[in-house]
């Protein structure tokens, strides 16, 4: 079922929240107003990640912020769809998968530069791009939100995409390291 993530203001207060029945948290909150809201299948990793981005003006124990009026803003963009903010937990895989490349991409360019060997050059592009992936096996994300604020188990399905990638890099790696270890003799 639809959920909404919203903004809502009351006071000098702002509250980030969810809720799958927006006209009954905002008859609540009176005198509250809803600013802004995001209907979404799964919103809680769109809240974590709000939570996260705004973690600094919380009001600590609460769902409540002490924003500026640029953050409010920010916030606002956010929940239209105006930014890149991730709102499903599998962009994180994306955003692992991406992390790779730019770690394989660098690490090759580095390593051919100073040794000009192909084969072991690309044996640590493979194993410094399977770091993101490892990260997201054990962590749960790539530093996307606070794991604390999702369920214990909501991650599950992203860390073990992320194990089984980091594995299968990770294996493939140690092949080419085995292969260039082998002289090849005319």
């Amino acid at each position: 079922m639809p959920e909404f993530v919203y903004l809502m203001k009351n006071g000098d207060l702002y509250k980030l929240g969810s809720t799958s029945d927006l006209e009954s948290e905002a008859s609540k909150m009176k005198p509250g107003k809803i600013i802004s809201s995001f209907k979404t299948k799964d919103p809680k990793p769109f809240k974590a990640r709000l939570l996260r981005l705004y973690k600094k003006k919380r009001i600590p124990d609460t769902s409540y912020f002490r924003l500026s009026e640029s953050e409010v803003e920010n916030c606002i963009s956010h929940l239209e769809g105006k930014s890149n903010l991730p709102k499903r937990l599998s962009d994180e895989l994306r955003i692992c998968l991406n992390a790779s490349f730019l770690f394989a991409s660098i690490t090759f360019l580095i390593s051919f530069l100073i040794n000009k060997m192909f084969i072991f050059s690309f044996f640590l592009s493979i194993v410094f791009a399977s770091l993101p992936m490892w990260t997201l096996a054990l962590l749960g994300n790539f530093g996307g939100y606070d794991i604390e604020d999702l369920m214990i188990f909501s991650t599950v399905s992203n860390r073990l995409k992320g194990f089984l990638i980091a594995i299968s890099m990770t294996s493939f790696a140690y092949v080419l390291y085995t292969f260039s270890r082998f002289q090849i003799a005319f």
